[in-house]
């Protein structure tokens, strides 16, 4: 089975079982069919079903919050790849929608809710306290009259 994950504004967490998801048993959903959800379906955060050359492709989705960080364009936008995975290879912990003008440092972040991305803290050194002195381990002299700065020596 294969899976295509796209943003969607319900929630869902997965639980698939070779052609069951969330208690929906597909198994059963012919080759040519149509689907046409229904509250179940709904409920279980199907989206849409068909069989591809026998094989049954399911599209899913997967919410996107509002960034908890600063977007770089102004924009809390969430897309889908377009990419279909084996659904053996599906893990519920990982986020299969991208949040199109998240930072590149962005982490993605799983909530109750859908999915969020956040900027890592960067622990910043201390500044001294004023008045305080800091060690100062080279002292780089200028360079003297008629030398550039390659040729002049670092002292220690």
């Amino acid at each position: 089975m294969k899976l295509l994950i796209v943003d969607h504004p319900a929630h869902h967490d997965y639980t698939i079982s070779g052609e069951v998801i969330n208690g929906i048993d597909l198994s059963v959903f012919p080759a040519d069919a149509t689907f046409k959800g229904n509250a179940d379906t709904d409920a279980a955060g199907i989206h849409n079903v068909e069989r591809i050359e026998g094989e049954l492709h399911v599209t899913l989705g997967q919410h996107g919050l509002l960034y908890e960080c600063a977007p770089v364009n102004g924009s809390h936008d969430w897309f889908g790849t377009g990419e279909w995975i084996d659904a053996a290879d599906y893990d519920d912990e990982q986020c299969y929608i991208v949040a199109t003008a998240a930072p590149e440092n962005a982490d993605y972040e799983k909530r109750s809710d859908g999915w969020t991305v956040t900027v890592p803290v960067v622990e910043e050194p201390e500044e001294p306290e004023a008045g305080e002195e800091q060690p100062i381990d080279e002292v780089e002299e200028p360079p003297g009259p008629g030398e550039d700065e390659s040729t002049a020596e670092v002292v220690e």
